[in-house]
């Protein structure tokens, strides 16, 4: 019995004579990275990290139907604390005059040290965007001897066109075309009367004695729009004059589209419809998405149908139509 127990006691000793010595683990969240990792430099900084940065204005709108000018600028500056070297990927961005960037795809990546006199100064940077129209992603990384942090804003640069919802005429003849003459601009429509539709451009219901019953539209030409992927984004509201009380599902308003084909082809596109609406409904602003064929050049136009004819001629139940925030956005 005595022999067993020496036995056991050296098989304990044996086993934690054999056990290694602990060695700290880097922070959890280094473990892996394919943008940047903790350097190791035993006397490199230590602590916690946050990848933080400022920027310039990002979101940038245009209101020209043609895209011409495309080229625009950003400027960033970290401000992270704690870290040793930095890293900066700019998705369809370029920097110039930099000595520690590479470009590819359309992708610019800049790298440095904040103890290196020849990049430190990158942690502040100017980027050029020059494709114009799109959304693109930005991300900053920081790193210590021992941490990391990483933070990618996605869509954080974006570039679209945002209507100016002027209709056409002699002092804007860049505006929607308005055959019928009875689509008005916000700033024709400031008044108390038109309150519930602010901010839009507003379809009437029709003249003063309610004889009209042919449709009125609004259109107008895009180009140089590219073959990227993009949605028509736009609110609608349907603000009734009379309210129906059931619904006759008429067509109450709906969305044309017509690509523009080359000057030298002798066919004619007739428009498509992409999008209309039969409902009653008509107390808030409605968000529509709605995804626009691949095609640079084209023509958009809203639609305004009268209602129901009563037995006098005229409409029974008469409406404004009201359209704003109207945009063509890159998508996905």
């Amino acid at each position: 019995m005595l022999i067993k127990i020496k036995l056991h006691l050296l098989t304990v000793l044996i086993f934690l004579g054999c056990t290694p010595e602990y060695v700290p683990t880097l922070d959890s969240s280094s473990d892996q990275s394919e943008i940047i990792s903790p350097t190791g430099d035993p006397n490199g900084r230590v602590g916690e990290l946050e990848a933080s940065f400022l920027s310039s204005k990002s979101k940038f709108t245009f209101s020209e139907s043609s895209m011409s000018s495309n080229t625009f600028s950003v400027s960033y500056v970290s401000t992270a604390q704690n870290f040793d070297i930095f890293k900066w990927i700019f998705e369809g961005g370029y920097v110039s005059n930099s000595a520690s960037n590479t470009t590819s795809s359309g992708t610019t990546v800049v790298e440095g040290n904040i103890n290196d006199p020849n990049t430190s100064s990158q942690i502040g940077v100017l980027v050029e965007y020059r494709e114009g129209f799109g959304r693109y992603d930005v991300t900053h990384a920081v790193a210590n001897s021992a941490s990391f942090d990483v933070n990618t804003k996605s869509d954080y640069v974006t570039y679209e066109y945002l209507d100016n919802l002027k209709v056409k005429n002699s002092s804007n003849p860049n505006g929607w075309l308005n055959t019928s003459g009875l689509w008005f601009s916000p700033s024709d429509t400031s008044t108390a009367t038109f309150s519930v539709c602010e901010n839009s451009i507003v379809g009437f219901y029709d003249n003063d004695d309610f004889t009209l019953v042919d449709p009125i539209d609004i259109s107008k030409e895009f180009s140089n729009f590219g073959n990227s992927k993009k949605n028509l984004v736009f609110e609608y509201k349907i603000d009734f004059i009379v309210l129906p009380a059931i619904s006759n599902n008429l067509k109450r308003i709906s969305l044309g589209y017509t690509p523009s084909l080359s000057s030298a082809s002798s066919i004619t596109v007739e428009s498509g419809e992409l999008w209309s609406n039969s409902s009653n409904e008509s107390t808030d602003f409605r968000q529509v998405v709605i995804p626009l064929p691949l095609i640079s050049d084209f023509n958009l136009s809203f639609t305004k149908y009268p209602s129901v004819i009563n037995a006098n001629g005229r409409q029974a139940y008469p409406f404004n139509v009201c359209l704003r925030n109207i945009k063509i956005v890159p998508s996905e």
